[in-house]
């Protein structure tokens, strides 16, 4: 696959990481690039997906990024490794993962 993937390539994607089109994923325009994207849209790697980004966000994330001043492009994929397994861990005991707890471990 390149850089830019074909429409085909693109929905193989959409499948592959369970994007749907009410996600509000869309084929990346041809005037439009990863790091400045439409306005009302964020540029997300395919990678990203692959360290367990999953979408829509859940609140926990949402608030993650709402409190640190950050976007889901700005994620590094050790960030989303954190916050993925404090969630997961939090929510098998039964627990809503807390922004300040999390800050607390990490």
């Amino acid at each position: 696959m390149s850089l830019i993937p074909s429409s085909s390539e693109f929905a193989t994607l959409q499948v592959a990481y369970g994007l749907t089109p009410a996600d509000g994923v869309e084929f990346p325009a041809t005037e439009f690039v990863i790091t400045s994207p439409p306005p009302g849209k964020v540029g997300v790697y395919v990678k990203t997906f692959d360290t367990g980004l999953q979408l829509p966000l859940t609140d926990f994330q949402e608030e993650m990024l709402r409190r640190n001043g950050c976007s889901v492009q700005m994620l590094t994929p050790d960030a989303i490794h954190k916050t993925v397994a404090f969630e997961m861990i939090w929510r098998d005991n039964g627990i809503i993962p807390d922004f300040f707890v999390f800050k607390f471990f990490s």
